[in-house]
């Protein structure tokens, strides 16, 4: 069983040993909560419980190592936020399903805010921005096609829409990491809930909340 790289450097000739998936899951966390700048090579050796000669050995040092925990999140989001976008059977309601899954998120424990929205200032890792921001744009957009072919809206203004939702997600991110929602109420938090249900012209379907939050990744022993 592959075990956790400790602080004593390793005898000539054997490898180190650790669980990379582990460790990217703990730096994500890091990462996540105080942004790439911000956190150090020291916080990083005590959430991953690997020196930082491994760090630089394996990830090529803090940026490699930052970049994979991007791209772990953003596979994260894929599958807990978005897949509803691409797989969904009820254009307006599968777009709710995501508003809900980010309020459910800001509830939850785990770090404020979206790990790739708050590094959009710095741009760190320009791939995974770009990755995350693209999977986000064609989820909203199948959504909002299958809400115009089913009647739900005004296929005109789909384009419109999709570019207002993708603002709303980035709006939303930024507002929670910087705590300025905590006036809100949890109810009214995210607005956008109501907004999209309000785009329905012609169906009378009722939207169900989703009780479903992006998982706090846990480090492996």
């Amino acid at each position: 069983m592959m075990q956790k790289a400790n602080g004593a450097a390793p005898k000539v000739g054997r490898p180190v040993l650790y669980d990379r998936e582990a460790v990217v899951s703990a730096a994500m966390l890091v990462f996540w909560e105080k942004g790439f700048s911000a956190t150090t090579l020291h916080d990083l050796e005590e959430a991953t419980g690997v020196d930082r000669s491994t760090l630089y050995n394996s990830f090529d040092g803090k940026r490699g190592l930052f970049c994979s925990a991007a791209a772990a999140y953003v596979d994260l989001a894929e599958e807990q936020l978005f897949e509803r976008l691409y797989g969904g059977t009820d254009g307006i309601a599968d777009i709710v399903d995501l508003f809900d899954r980010i309020d459910a998120m800001f509830e939850s424990d785990t770090p404020t805010g979206c790990l790739i929205v708050t590094d959009m200032g710095a741009v760190t890792d320009p791939a995974t921005t770009r990755r995350y921001l693209e999977h986000l744009e064609g989820g909203l957009r199948a959504a909002l096609e299958r809400a115009a072919i089913a009647g739900q809206i005004d296929s005109n203004r789909c384009e419109q829409r999709c570019r207002l939702l993708i603002a709303a997600v980035i709006g939303l991110n930024q507002l929670n990491h910087s705590g300025s929602d905590t006036v809100v109420a949890p109810p009214q938090r995210c607005p956008c809930r109501g907004q999209v249900v309000g785009y329905q012209q012609m169906t009378n379907v009722p939207t169900k909340r989703s009780t479903e939050t992006l998982p706090r990744p846990h480090a492996k022993n």
